[in-house]
């Protein structure tokens, strides 16, 4: 060190260090260095070790007596008091300590016992900053060794509770997709939600009530303003929806505190419609509503640039060009399905030839109808298999009981004033 043309600090700072102590280097060949490295260990993390292979004498006579009860090497024990030549090449016994050597590396041979192993097991892993597994299995491999040490390790490091508060999750989230049936009609299944524009229009319009029927994707966009009450949302929904084609048995939706109401609650259970909101950590499950969201804003941008203040003008528009399109789920238009006809648009008029003549009421109309219902049904559950097959691919099953322990992430629970969210546990 002396030598060195050049210092860094942290050398700087154990050269002042050593000076401190008067000692005579000694070089000491490696054959003859059998305990190498004794100053790097820091006994005052453990009581188990002191240096590398000097014990204190509770341990090194809690190994020796569970030498006695461990089948497997009290027989490696006995070869060599027998001078077994074979035995003799892998191991040997010093006080009472039996040790393994390969490649110049002397290893303490560890018996089973849980106490024992947990105790090596914690010196390499937890004094050492709770590195993973691989960190954890070289710092075994210098020291230890015993049949089944790789499997202990990494089932240590897998529990150990401090590694699990405060180390992150880097593998596939838990519970595979398990998408909602698919409704036997329309009107039976609806999802909904608010969308906010971020902007209020001239008439003072600012949210979209979203309205879309989960069977058919048929869908209704109503204007209203931010403030708007309870009472006024389950009015919008009666005369919108209930009007034209009934009451829901079941109503998806996020948790908004309209939907959360006492109110909405009673209403629904007064029109027999049953409510499932979702949770906060399954947003997805409302995914009809959102992509219903997606195309709504998609649409608006064509009409309202650059004035953005008229969008409520336009929704009408909106919802007549998304209910005729095609849907990719069903593989016919929204109104198809919902109206059992599609209304003429402009370009009909100039292609008459192709429409159908066959009236409501009549066999023919009932038949392509039927038809269109199956096709409908049968590309929903295409699109729902492939959905599943391509979202199960980034995630694995959960093995969760009711009534087990499970860890609960920091960011589900309320935050502490002055605590840095990214270096909690």
């Amino acid at each position: 060190m002396r030598t060195q043309p050049v210092l860094f600090d942290a050398l700087k700072c154990w050269i002042e260090v050593i000076e401190q102590y008067d000692f005579e280097p000694q070089y000491i060949t490696g054959e003859h260095n059998k305990v190498a490295d004794a100053l790097s260990h820091r006994p005052n993390f453990s009581d188990a070790l002191l240096t590398e292979f000097d014990l204190t004498d509770d341990v090194t006579r809690s190994l020796v007596e569970a030498y006695q009860e461990d089948q497997f090497m009290s027989e490696i024990i006995r070869r060599l008091e027998a001078k077994d030549k074979q035995t003799s090449v892998e191991f040997e016994l010093i006080d009472g300590l039996l040790y393994l050597e390969k490649a110049g590396n002397k290893r303490l041979c560890v018996p089973n016992g849980e106490s024992l192993r947990s105790l090596f097991l914690g010196e390499c892993h937890d004094a050492t900053d709770h590195f993973g597994f691989k960190k954890t299995a070289a710092n075994l491999l210098q020291r230890f060794w015993w049949p089944t040490m790789m499997k202990d390790a990494k089932l240590y490091v897998e529990t150990c509770q401090v590694c699990q508060r405060d180390k992150p999750r880097t593998q596939a989230p838990l519970g595979l997709l398990k998408p909602l049936p698919i409704s036997e009609r329309p009107g039976e299944s609806l999802s909904m939600d608010f969308m906010d524009t971020l902007v209020t229009s001239k008439s003072g319009m600012r949210q979209i009530f979203v309205i879309v029927d989960r069977f058919s994707k048929y869908a209704r966009l109503i204007a209203m303003s931010k403030t708007a009450k309870t009472e006024y949302v389950i009015r919008l929904f009666k005369e919108n929806w209930v009007r034209d084609f009934g009451l829901p048995k079941s109503i998806i939706s996020d948790r908004d505190v309209r939907f959360t109401s006492e109110l909405w609650k009673a209403a629904a259970a007064e029109q027999g419609t049953q409510l499932q909101m979702t949770s906060g950590n399954h947003p997805e499950a409302n995914d009809q509503a959102e992509q219903l969201n997606r195309a709504a804003q998609h649409l608006l941008r064509h009409y309202i640039k650059p004035n953005q203040v008229d969008w409520d003008e336009k929704l009408a528009l909106v919802a007549s060009l998304y209910n005729n399109a095609v849907h990719s789920a069903t593989g016919v238009s929204p109104n198809s399905l919902h109206l059992t006809f599609r209304p003429r648009l402009p370009l009909d008029f100039l292609l008459l030839e192709n429409q159908t003549t066959d009236a409501p009421g009549t066999l023919e109309f009932a038949y392509r109808y039927e038809q269109r219902m199956q096709q409908g049904v049968e590309q929903m559950q295409k699109v729902q298999a492939a959905m599943i097959q391509s979202e199960n691919r980034r995630r694995r099953p959960s093995t969760f009981q009711v009534g087990d322990r499970v860890w609960v992430k920091s960011s589900e629970l309320g935050q502490e004033h002055g605590i840095s969210r990214k270096l909690m546990p």
